[in-house]
């Protein structure tokens, strides 16, 4: 899993490694952008082989920064954060990079579970366990809605051999009483 928390314009180069990780079976989480309403969609959240994040409030608003589009799958808690700051205090800042983070993070304890689970598998869970925000279904401003990590993780429990059972016991006779 790769989470990506910066925003740019499309990049050649930057799809191409993109698609590879994704080849390869790594899931790629990214912030949808802080540049608002009118930004055009910003890379690497608007390439197809990422999960694009957008950021909500307290009240599950959207993040007035927050960038809007097809591309944006899943909402997360973005709009003030308490987060470390330089001078070992702390403060409370803004953006949808946090929010990827969490997805991030939710990605993580989903692939604990379940180490073989294809970025497909794991965007179709996210989306399928999300709750529903803004308009009815899928939309630009929320994507499937808000993240819920315990559904998410609920959703695809592994099978009960893998999960916590212990290996067979193996008998073997050598002969001696």
């Amino acid at each position: 899993m790769i989470n990506l928390s910066f925003a740019g314009p499309n990049d050649p180069a930057l799809h191409r490694s993109l698609a590879a990780a994704r080849k390869q079976g790594i899931v790629l989480v990214a912030a949808a952008g802080n540049a608002g309403p009118k930004s055009p969609p910003l890379y690497p959240a608007a390439d197809p082989d990422v999960i694009a994040v957008t950021a909500t409030d307290a009240d599950d608003k959207l993040f007035e920064q927050s960038n809007r589009g097809d591309y944006v799958a899943i909402a997360a808690p973005g709009a003030d954060i308490l987060v470390v700051n330089g001078d070992g205090g702390y403060e409370a800042l803004s953006g949808t990079s946090f929010s990827a983070a969490e997805v991030s993070g939710i990605v993580a304890l989903m692939l604990q579970r379940e180490p073989d689970l294809s970025p497909d598998k794991a965007r179709d869970i996210l989306m399928a366990t999300a709750k529903d925000l803004g308009p009815k279904g899928r939309d630009p401003l929320f994507g499937a809605g808000l993240a819920d990590a315990h559904g998410a993780l609920i959703a695809e429990k592994p099978p009960m051999a893998s999960a916590s059972a212990p290996p067979p016991v193996e008998r073997v006779n050598t002969g001696q009483h």
